[in-house]
């Protein structure tokens, strides 16, 4: 859960105590009316899983789902399910139900709130246009040079590609200050993306922001695209997969 980096800490911490502690001799209550209700609640909300037994976690009105090794966390009252560092509405709808992730909703938000304060004054700016996809990219990264080569279809559908950089090697950070200072920042910023040499510039840049930007996001590879909602892609794709995904 990411409203921000402490509280996801916290969330994690939540779910590591309800983990050991459960494993140093909590079992199963049967004069307990939740563990009975929830017995019945959780067949009736996941039928296809198959559980050993429902028991108390060392946390007030938290069960414990037992799976063989695998353990989920479940509300008293069966409205939230924790399961693999997620947090999970369980919604109905008509006779079925389904689960809203309260965690990739807040993780997505999040996100958002972070690039949404990054000026384009402060990044490598491509294209126009109110559509945009944020990239952390790094000028020796073969798929984000494939991604670059990309760049004018984004432009060709009215997006804006923000980029925030990465400095991977001990001269990128000089390379890409001198991208920055350059007379043409976006074709010295190109021409590093070729593996071209650019002459050497100096000035007030924020290239060092960028790190602290990307630390922020949680992520370390390259490259990794933001869409406009936080949605977060790992890796490469093709601009028609980049594109298909922003309308949904």
């Amino acid at each position: 859960m990411q409203k921000s980096p402490k509280s996801l800490n916290r969330f994690i911490f939540f779910i590591f105590i309800a983990f050991y502690q459960s494993t140093v001799g909590f079992g199963n209550d049967s004069s307990d009316e939740n563990i009975v209700f929830l017995e019945k609640k959780v067949r009736e909300i996941i039928p296809a899983y198959r559980f050993d037994r429902i028991q108390k976690s060392p946390i007030d009105n938290i069960y414990e789902i037992i799976f063989g090794s695998e353990i989920i966390y479940i509300t008293a009252d069966a409205k939230f399910i924790f399961e693999g560092g997620n947090l999970q509405k369980v919604i109905k709808e008509n006779d079925s139900y389904v689960f809203e992730n309260l965690t990739k909703k807040l993780s997505l938000l999040g996100r958002k709130n972070i690039l949404d304060k990054i000026s384009d004054s402060e990044l490598f700016i491509y294209g126009k246009g109110n559509k945009y996809i944020n990239v952390i990219t790094d000028i020796d990264c073969p798929y984000c040079q494939k991604f670059h080569n990309d760049i004018s279809v984004y432009k060709n559908f009215n997006i804006k590609v923000r980029y925030i950089v990465i400095a991977n090697k001990d001269d990128s950070k000089n390379r890409l200050v001198s991208a920055w200072c350059s007379a043409d920042r976006n074709k010295s910023f190109s021409l590093l993306k070729k593996g071209k040499k650019i002459p050497k510039k100096d000035c007030d840049n924020p290239i060092e922001q960028h790190q602290i930007y990307v630390n922020s996001l949680g992520v370390n590879s390259t490259p990794s695209i933001f869409l406009s909602d936080g949605t977060l892609i790992l890796g490469y794709e093709t601009p028609e997969n980049v594109i298909e995904k922003m309308k949904n």
